[in-house]
């Protein structure tokens, strides 16, 4: 089993732009023809505050809790419960490190708590080793591209 998932991304923006790409921005990086519950057409929207819920809006209007925010320390920190397609008792947990480097951020992922999904969790977990190789690989493409790179 695959479990935790570790992913680091260097990323050529300051802690707090990263942090506000990956979360406010979301919705124009997630590559969603793959990865959504509804489609291509849905549109995500990533919380501000604890508590919050990740939600999917599919084109219909029909919305999918993807998970729930667990810890949000703007530029630094976050965590949050994890289960686009099944019910938050199959909830999964991310966390997401951004930290300062000489060239931008590192950002640290980590996906564990497969365990929940019993019988399937190596499946899932196998998927999601190379899932979220392209996702972060959607998120280091939406980077904006410095007038002096």
């Amino acid at each position: 089993m695959n479990d935790p998932i570790e992913k680091t991304l260097d990323v050529p923006l300051n802690p707090a732009d990263a942090f506000e790409l990956f979360t406010k921005n979301m919705d124009s990086w997630w590559p969603k023809d793959p990865f959504s519950v509804t489609g291509g057409s849905s549109t995500v929207v990533f919380p501000d505050h604890n508590g919050g819920d990740i939600i999917e809006t599919g084109a219909d209007g029909s919305t999918n809790v993807w998970g729930t925010l667990t810890a949000y320390d703007p530029g630094k920190f976050l965590a949050f419960s994890w289960h686009p397609g099944r019910g938050p008792e199959e909830a999964t947990m991310v966390t997401v490190e951004f930290t300062e480097t000489a060239d931008g951020t590192r950002c640290d992922l980590t996906h564990g708590g497969f365990e929940i999904l019993g019988d399937t969790a190596d499946a899932v977990s196998a998927s999601y080793l190379s899932g979220w190789d392209l996702v972060l690989g959607c998120y280091f493409k939406a980077m904006p591209v410095s007038a002096d790179a």
